[in-house]
């Protein structure tokens, strides 16, 4: 087994008839450093997904999942992979072609490398939309307890050792939505450190089917909030009322302005318990909703900020500098 060995797991269900996939499997084809092995997981699709890749792209193994969800889905892929590195990606998005090189370099360069979960940059792709657009980088989140605001990755874009798959276990397949984000949540707890690619490395595409899609925001918040739930208990009192009354602060806001209303209302009755916000929840909250509407240069910095008021000192995930990095070794 080679130690710069790539395996690419690729999750689908229907993918072929969503119109998405070859464009996908395209970008893993395309990687200036290849994949010893693409594994794509058919999660029991009605379209002719698995029959259609087998024929197109005989480089790709197709492996059944029977339906049994996202979850089980990358389990499978995990528990076949013959390389000591891991990647995901749905069958949605896109990789740029130096992608698996780039995040390979990173790991050879570190003293830890199957201690860091190795995550992308990334530009959003939107159906209705032109060129990628860069997306800010969740960097605020990128660390243990500020990950219970918010997810820090994109499963499509991180790199794992096989090793720190196998000490941290397989996805929970009890979560149908946000397995993933509750994986993060379970890395960084444990001791897990999260770095970003110094380029984007990854095009997320955005459109109306999607789990996270705006149509679906008040469902998405109240899955996300009974994963995050068992982790606040590990907090101390206070902390975990602050974290709680800032999740269901920042929830509302983007309740209210992408879904309406109505659809804020019916969260706030759905959630409990609702403390009432103290100081430092409402200072947190005030300083973010400036930075989401602050020039890209200080969204950070301010978001850095009202983490550190919300939570108390933690050490900042830097932010790299832009460079293009060598194939590894």
């Amino acid at each position: 087994m080679s130690a710069a060995a790539v395996s690419v797991i690729i999750c689908t269900r229907n993918g072929w008839s969503r119109g998405f996939l070859d464009d996908t499997l395209q970008s893993l084809l395309a990687q200036s450093w290849p994949a010893q092995e693409i594994l794509l997981i058919d999660d029991a699709s009605s379209d002719g997904t698995a029959a259609y890749v087998r024929q197109a792209y005989p480089q790709v193994t197709v492996l059944p999942n029977a339906g049994k969800g996202l979850a089980a889905a990358r389990n499978t892929g995990v528990a076949a992979v013959r390389s000591a590195w891991v990647a995901f990606i749905d069958d949605d998005d896109i990789w740029r072609p130096e992608k698996l090189a780039e995040q390979l370099s990173q790991a050879q360069a570190s003293e830890t490398p199957d201690a860091v979960v190795w995550a992308s940059q990334i530009a959003t792709l939107r159906s209705d939309a032109g060129a990628p657009a860069p997306w800010a980088t969740p960097r605020q989140f990128a660390s243990w307890p500020a990950c219970l605001l918010g997810s820090p990755i994109q499963p499509s874009g991180v790199l794992l050792s096989k090793k720190l798959l196998s000490r941290m276990g397989p996805f929970n397949e009890q979560i149908r939505e946000g397995a993933a984000y509750d994986y993060w949540i379970r890395c960084l707890s444990a001791g897990m450190s999260i770095r970003y690619s110094t380029n984007i490395l990854l095009h997320y595409r955005q459109h109306h089917p999607q789990m996270t899609a705006p149509a679906r925001k008040l469902e998405h918040f109240l899955n996300i909030d009974a994963i995050v739930a068992p982790y606040l208990e590990r907090l101390a009192p206070a902390l975990a009322k602050r974290v709680r009354c800032a999740r269901l602060l920042n929830n509302l806001r983007s309740l209210l302005g992408h879904t309406g209303i109505s659809a804020a209302v019916r969260y706030w009755r759905a959630s409990m318990p609702r403390p009432a916000p103290g100081l430092r929840s409402v200072c947190y909250f005030l300083l973010d909703t400036i930075a989401c509407r602050a020039p890209h240069s200080r969204r950070y910095a301010l978001r850095q900020r009202a983490m550190q008021v919300l939570i108390g000192k933690e050490t900042p995930v830097p932010e790299p500098r832009t460079e293009r990095s060598g194939h590894p070794m």
